[in-house]
């Protein structure tokens, strides 16, 4: 049998848990069965993330993946003297680079920004998810037809009177002669945001493999910059996405993903459903991509024995090597799920003795969980908290960009996933 379970040190005071003396006395076993298979993501809340992605990629195995941003942006300022009649420059939307990328950077990709018509909602109780959106209107607004990015995410340029990592889109004149002339929606940031709500950011695939790019939203360099001259006198004002600690500014990043184009065993797998070649496969993938379902069919076989679990761990095999282009993940997550709803939750394990001793780091190719209070749990406990199911996902889903193939759970295969077993019968 193979199982999927974790190891953890419940009170140092306790039995066992993972004392060499205990192990010593304890019976191995590493062949609980365990099924697993991987699925597409569900809603994964992307607003105000720290760290937005740009871009698009194609992937041998996932397919291709676009992602796209959504902002309100704010005043620098609510007071401001345009003059009787300002005289338009130009106007500049300025993104901030974060330093990430995922794919290769020597790959271009087209950009178009379009206006919002629709309200972006602040309140708390609004979300924005991978597959949100919102109503923008028709009219590409980049001055060049088509503005093409060859990313530098490290390579300062100058900012005005700043030297920084960024990349300057040039924006439609009109759009500057809009907010000169409606100086009195600056008022407040939010009259500002009702009048101009904000933008829609999207990248354009081309013929190359793509490239993904990691943008600072919420940095002073980020923002719409309207260069202006008034009495023969030259000026800038500046939007910026957020303008102070009270951010009052609502961003989002969705994340499409055609896997049409991917590997015929990963699409078959993932979007048609045949859970059978979880076998020899599984797969995850960040943003709001895949995640790897794993349930313990027999697991049963435990209860009503006098057991206690001195160490369990979950072990999970990267299939390639580190690759320049599609890299692996450097931590994966592990969630459980809650018996009575069905939500997401973090594992006994994790919430007890915290993320260094939880695991899931790399490490020569290989993830490894402690989940032993949750599968002691599991077999001990009348009532249930979680279910005899976890997911695995990557770690930061929603704002990194990283994928992984690992070896699925045929017993024949050596790296299989797996979970080794600590225990003691009495």
């Amino acid at each position: 049998m193979l199982l999927w379970i974790q190891s953890c040190n419940p009170d140092p005071s306790s039995i066992g848990l993972e004392m060499q003396d205990d192990l010593l006395n304890a019976t191995f076993t590493d062949t609980v069965t365990v099924t697993a298979y991987s699925v597409e993501e569900d809603s994964l809340n992307t607003k105000n993330l720290i760290y937005n992605y740009l871009g698009f990629i194609k992937d041998p195995v996932f397919g291709t993946t676009t992602t796209e941003i959504y902002t309100q942006f704010v005043p620098s300022k609510n007071t401001v003297n345009f003059g009787a009649t300002p005289q338009l420059d130009s106007i500049v939307l300025t993104l901030k680079y974060s330093g990430g990328y995922y794919g290769d950077t020597l790959n271009s990709f087209a950009i178009e920004v379009y206006r919002l018509s629709e309200d972006m909602k602040s309140d708390t109780s609004t979300k924005y998810y991978q597959n949100s959106s919102v109503k923008y209107y028709p009219e590409n607004l980049t001055y060049a037809p088509e503005f093409r990015l060859s990313p530098k995410p490290t390579t300062k340029v100058k900012a005005d009177s700043l030297m920084e990592a960024h990349i300057r889109i040039r924006l439609n004149d009109e759009l500057g002669r809009i907010l000169l002339q409606n100086r009195e929606k600056f008022d407040t940031d939010e009259t500002f945001k009702e009048f101009f709500k904000g933008l829609y950011i999207c990248a354009k695939p081309l013929t190359n493999d793509g490239c993904l790019v990691n943008f600072t939203l919420a940095h002073s360099i980020t923002g719409i910059q309207l260069y202006y001259t008034r009495d023969n006198t030259p000026y800038r004002f500046s939007f910026p996405v957020a303008k102070d600690k009270l951010d009052k500014t609502v961003r989002f990043s969705t994340y499409e993903h055609n896997y049409g184009s991917g590997d015929p065993a990963f699409v078959n797998q993932v979007r048609h459903g045949d859970t059978l070649l979880g076998k020899t496969t599984l797969y995850v993938q960040a943003m709001g991509g895949v995640k790897t379902k794993i349930t313990f069919p027999f697991l049963k076989a435990f209860e009503n024995k006098n057991i206690v679990i001195n160490k369990a761990e979950l072990i999970i095999t990267n299939i390639s090597s580190e690759s320049t282009v599609h890299k692996a993940p450097s931590k994966l997550g592990l969630q459980g799920i809650n018996a009575s709803d069905g939500r997401t939750v973090y594992l006994p394990d994790y919430t007890y003795f915290g993320a260094t001793f939880f695991g899931g780091t790399a490490k020569d190719n290989e993830y490894r969980f402690r989940i032993t209070k949750y599968l002691q749990h599991m077999i001990s406990s009348s009532v249930k908290t979680y279910k005899p199911s976890l997911y695995l996902v990557t770690d930061m889903a929603a704002a990194a960009a990283h994928r992984m193939c690992l070896y699925g759970t045929d017993t024949n295969n050596p790296y299989r996933l797996r979970v080794e077993i600590y225990y003691t019968e009495y």
